[in-house]
């Protein structure tokens, strides 16, 4: 039942797996009779999600396509001015530094989608001059979740990081697979990404850090508000990243939680394939 003084307008809920949207209106002014209306947004929000993983792999594959043509004209000039030790030295640690994260990637975890969204999001921090570090803690497997909600929950908590290391911090940065984080405007920016199976292997803990300025305590519940956000100079439709995240892990049965280290650091359980009875070996 609803009070009677009750109204409201786009009420986001999650019923046996369904997106619903409810709003409560009077039917008129001088009555207490009022419509409820229910929106059905499952497949509204299942193609958003698509429309994620193709935006988010087409920025990576768009990021990388840039650096290395950048990196493949400087390895030309070099050669070009017969500069060939240089040359040869820069094409090195390109080579190096393009395989730091997606070798240990595609060797630790395994759930392909998960995989896919942290490669192409190294190279976007890259090209951003943010450095991006992966931690696997043991083998990642498989995650029981659709591929849709897990791009939505994990990339809006990279992205933020990234936006919030880049805006804070200052100085070069390079992409790695273990770094020294730290806050302070003349840190060069990082995020790190941490992923860890739980002891049952029901879950996989994942950790994202920035060295940005941190959420202060107050707003920690605020930010996971529709419409609240801390970027300036944005349009209208901005502050539905967190809100969306809190959304999809409360319908996993979980929760995402934040509190302040260096910066700011996210934390959420996603399902994960249960092993095959007698496979199942435990986390570090």
């Amino acid at each position: 039942m609803l009070p009677h003084e009750a109204t409201f307008e786009d009420r986001r809920c999650t019923v046996r797996g369904r997106s619903l949207v409810a709003t409560c209106a009077r039917a008129s002014e001088d009555t207490r009779l009022r419509v409820l209306m229910v929106q059905d947004q499952t497949e509204l929000s299942r193609m958003a999600g698509e429309l994620d993983i193709v935006r988010t792999m087409a920025a990576g594959l768009q990021a990388q396509t840039h650096e290395h043509a950048n990196r493949l004209h400087t390895v030309v000039s070099l050669l070009e001015l017969k500069r060939y030790p240089q040359a040869l030295e820069f094409a090195a640690a390109t080579a190096r530094l393009s395989v730091q994260v997606s070798e240990k990637v595609t060797r630790d975890v395994h759930d392909p989608y998960l995989a896919a969204l942290l490669v192409g999001k190294a190279a976007t921090a890259r090209e951003r001059g943010v450095q991006f570090t992966v931690v696997t803690l043991g083998e990642i497997p498989p995650l029981a979740v659709e591929p849709t909600d897990l791009v939505s929950v994990v990339g809006n908590l990279v992205d933020n990081a990234v936006e919030a290391a880049a805006q804070h911090c200052g100085g070069a940065a390079s992409v790695g697979i273990e770094a020294e984080t730290g806050a302070g405007n003349d840190e060069p920016p990082a995020v790190e990404v941490e992923l860890m199976t739980s002891q049952d292997g029901a879950h996989v803990h994942v950790t994202v850090a920035d060295n940005g300025p941190g959420i202060p305590e107050e707003e920690r519940e605020r930010i996971f508000e529709r419409g609240v956000t801390s970027k300036t100079d944005t349009p209208s439709g901005h502050g539905v990243g967190l809100e969306l995240v809190r959304r999809i892990v409360t319908a996993w049965g979980t929760d995402v939680t934040v509190h302040r280290d260096a910066g700011a650091v996210f934390t959420v359980d996603i399902p994960a394939v249960a092993p095959a009875p007698g496979n199942s070996e435990p986390a570090p």
